[in-house]
């Protein structure tokens, strides 16, 4: 599948699909581009993969659900938690930008060409801020690039409010469970929000698949999404419930994501 036709449709800068095809290759060597296959669900479009946890940092959309897309990074080996590491691409680029200088201990001549060619001018801010407060995300928001629209991985607890859409479990004044994913939720135990409860797709011994037909048939596509990227599926009944979940959508977009996911997604990995 052509990654670039996938960005295209989505309205993503030119500068991403760059880095994902290696194009623009990354200031960290450890790091694959194209992405490689680990098992991901449709949510997740790669820029790169790590292969020695594994891990992957990407672009994260739900779809059919009122939320604002953003970059996250997918720690497969514990049970594919996801974490909002930036919320627009240059944030992202701040991101790899900052484990670079933690990994090699200095702004490499690596990472100063990784910068010119997305457009990243900040690197001596980010530097003197990884003096201080080294890779750790939170010392981030005191660099100007993250001091507005904030990740939720940087956001410190003394910090003002946090303003994306990403699930905020700490924040009790917001129903975040109802448009969210099991992926999203770092504390899997955690009590069910106060005055209600979790939806059903957050429950790890749930079967999926009749749960997203039961959503798919009701036409409530958000829910059928969001039991699509939860845990809990193998590969090839995924594959199917996407399929049926793209006859229901007509969108154009979401058609390139489809179509991109089916590209990479070997059943060899078993399932997520």
């Amino acid at each position: 599948m052509n990654l670039k036709k996938t960005f295209e449709a989505l309205g993503l800068p030119a500068v991403l699909d760059a880095c994902a095809d290696g194009s623009i290759r990354p200031p960290i060597c450890t790091l694959d581009a194209p992405a490689q296959w680990y098992g991901f669900p449709p949510a997740l479009i790669p820029l790169w993969s790590d292969g020695s946890r594994p891990t992957y940092i990407g672009y994260w959309r739900h779809w059919f659900v009122d939320r604002e897309p953003c970059f996250v990074k997918m720690y497969v080996a514990a049970e594919h938690m996801t974490i909002e590491i930036a919320r627009t691409p240059a944030q992202l680029m701040g991101v790899l930008a900052m484990m670079s200088i933690s990994v090699e201990d200095a702004v490499t001549p690596e990472l100063e060409q990784f910068a010119q060619a997305v457009g990243l001018d900040c690197l001596e801010e980010l530097e003197a801020q990884s003096l201080k407060t080294g890779d750790d995300p939170q010392g981030f928001a005191n660099v100007e690039l993250f001091s507005k629209e904030t990740p939720l991985e940087s956001m410190a607890e003394d910090a003002g409010p946090y303003t994306g859409d990403f699930p905020n479990p700490s924040d009790p004044g917001r129903p975040w469970w109802e448009s969210s994913c099991s992926f999203e939720i770092i504390d899997r135990d955690m009590p069910p929000p106060t005055g209600g409860q979790l939806p059903a797709w957050f429950d790890p011994d749930r079967e999926k698949k009749p749960l997203f037909e039961s959503f798919l048939q009701a036409g409530r596509l958000d829910y059928a999404w969001l039991s699509l990227n939860s845990t809990g599926w193998s590969i090839t009944d995924a594959r199917q419930a996407l399929v049926a979940l793209q006859a229901r959508a007509n969108d154009r977009g979401f058609d390139a994501v489809v179509d991109y996911w089916l590209s990479v997604a070997d059943v060899s990995a078993g399932g997520y």
